[in-house]
């Protein structure tokens, strides 16, 4: 999933203004961290390709289904010249529909492709469309609000690099399973709780928390300490009872597994807008995502 923390930021800073005594092991991982951030200040240009995959099973007494898709995504930034795109790609296991979404941000447009269709958005704000391409700060935002440990080193593409595996913060924590509980309702054959739709849930009133996991692990380049790699592997399980609602009995089991490779640093990029794009948009959006794009817990690719 493409991370955004800007929802989640200012709650994931209280984790770590809490004053602690470290071990050397977690000054070790602090200080990793701390490289990696400075290690974004000077991003110029960057390529990364993802891999996604979600797994939703659904049963009660008479029914018993699921729903299976793969998502793939390339995407390209010039930090530059502030241009950036993505290319999305999803395959429903079951039908074999595929679906897809191209982006570009260039000269200060953006112009969207979904399916056959292009839109031309207004921008008004520039350096936040900026910011939604420009995904890799986003990504060490929440490795660095994360409760990681060093696991040793390990080759990738040619390189030496860092590993750390840990599970994000609490407040973050939430804020991902309360995006993985939404979408898992997107192709359940079970409606969903009134008090989702709604929008009065409380997670905390929940057992959520202990019907769920979420595992992260990075992949940090010894020499630059920039991010190379960056896997999200989440599981959920839901009942009324654990969603503490009245509803009738049903379980659904929810997997998100996510593997992102970040290369091409400083290296020369390509983004160029299809003519097509031009002569073909509307400054209205003719036809809304897909809601199979939601069921990774995200709006966007």
């Amino acid at each position: 999933m493409k991370f955004n923390l800007t929802s989640f930021l200012l709650l994931g800073i209280l984790i770590a203004a809490t004053t602690i005594a470290v071990s050397g092991e977690e000054l070790e991982v602090a200080q990793m961290k701390q490289a990696m951030l400075n290690s974004t200040v000077n991003l110029t240009t960057y390529s990364y390709s993802r891999y996604a995959e979600t797994i939703d099973l659904y049963s009660n007494q008479s029914v018993q289904t699921e729903f299976a898709a793969v998502k793939t995504t390339e995407g390209k930034v010039d930090l530059a010249n502030k241009s950036g795109y993505f290319g999305s790609r999803l395959v429903e296991a079951e039908s074999g529909k595929t679906l897809l979404w191209e982006g570009y941000f260039i000269n200060g447009s953006e112009y969207q492709k979904e399916g056959e269709n292009w839109t031309n958005y207004t921008i008004i704000d520039p350096s936040s469309i900026m910011a939604d391409y420009n995904e890799i700060p986003g990504q060490v935002d929440l490795i660095d609000l994360s409760n990681m440990t060093f696991v040793g080193s390990e080759p990738l593409e040619g390189e030496s690099c860092y590993k750390l595996v840990g599970s994000p913060g609490e407040p973050i924590r939430k804020g991902m399973i309360g995006l993985q509980l939404l979408a898992a309702y997107f192709p359940s054959p079970f409606s969903m709780p009134k008090e989702l739709n709604n929008l009065s849930f409380d997670i905390d009133k929940t057992e959520l928390l202990n019907h769920s996991n979420i595992v992260l692990t990075a992949w940090i380049e010894e020499g630059t300490s920039l991010l190379r790699r960056l896997d999200i592997n989440s599981s959920l399980t839901i009942t009324p009872e654990i969603l503490t609602v009245q509803s009738e009995p049903i379980m659904i089991n929810s997997r998100i597994n996510e593997t992102t490779l970040y290369r091409d640093f400083g290296h020369p990029v390509r983004i160029e807008l299809p003519s097509e794009a031009v002569e073909k948009a509307s400054p209205f959006r003719f036809k809304g995502a897909d809601w199979r794009w939601a069921t990774f817990g995200t709006g966007r690719p």
